[in-house]
């Protein structure tokens, strides 16, 4: 608690750091998990004030805490967690975010062939390329407007699709 003010200055989750971490710890200890893991986000419902407080617009509740999980996708059980706190303070824009919530909540379980599920938020293929490197797989849906996807795989009109498919079948 004394030095806590000084911690503040440079982490956000100061008044919580520790109590956070055993938990995460304890969650890591109880639990060998299965063949796949989900990687996902939670808005923890939250209103009052906090320097770290999502507003979320699509969200049912709009306001919260978003937190960062790892589960195991077999049983739903929480393997690693973490509170996305926004810009630290003094801290730079993250870039490729997903790519490093997958990747630091996952390293546990890397080079072990297991198979990481996500939605398109953390997808993309450098990311798949990595941890591939590592033994593992990824399962997920990637965004068409990604600047990684060959030009073959990227999402074409409507009409531009039916041409194509109409040509095949003629073929």
């Amino acid at each position: 608690m004394n030095t806590r003010e000084v911690r503040r200055a440079t982490d956000k989750l100061a008044a919580i750091r520790d109590v956070w971490r055993m938990f995460v710890s304890k969650l890591q200890k109880m639990v060998v998990p299965g063949l796949e893991i989900t990687v996902d986000e939670q808005l923890v419902p939250f209103r009052g004030r906090c320097p770290f407080r999502q507003y979320i617009p699509g969200k049912p509740v709009k306001y919260g805490i978003k937190i960062w999980w790892a589960c195991d996708a077999q049983t739903c059980y929480p393997l690693n967690g973490d509170i996305y706190l926004g810009r630290q303070p003094e801290g730079q824009r993250a870039v490729n975010l997903g790519s490093s919530v997958v990747t630091t909540l996952t390293n546990p379980w890397l080079h072990a062939g297991r198979n990481i599920v996500m939605d398109n938020f953390f997808t993309s293929v450098p990311l798949a390329n990595e941890l591939l490197s590592k033994h593992t797989t990824l399962v997920g849906t990637i965004r068409s407007n990604k600047a990684d996807i060959p030009e073959e795989l990227k999402v074409k009109s409507k009409i531009q699709a039916t041409r194509e498919v109409f040509t095949v079948c003629l073929r």
